[in-house]
């Protein structure tokens, strides 16, 4: 990833919503035997977060 030197502002509602839904996935994942797909699922979360 390159940095434009552009800073993206998230409101602070934003973040807090990204952050539970991700550990909510994050604890899902926990339990299961091959927890793959964490990685796609965060960025489903944000990317419905910010758009």
């Amino acid at each position: 990833m390159t940095d434009s030197g552009d800073e993206i502002s998230i409101p602070d509602g934003t973040r807090k919503r990204i952050r539970e839904r991700v550990l909510a996935a994050e604890k899902e994942k926990l339990n299961l035997d091959n927890p793959m797909g964490i990685n796609d699922d965060i960025e489903t979360i944000i990317e419905e977060e910010i758009n």
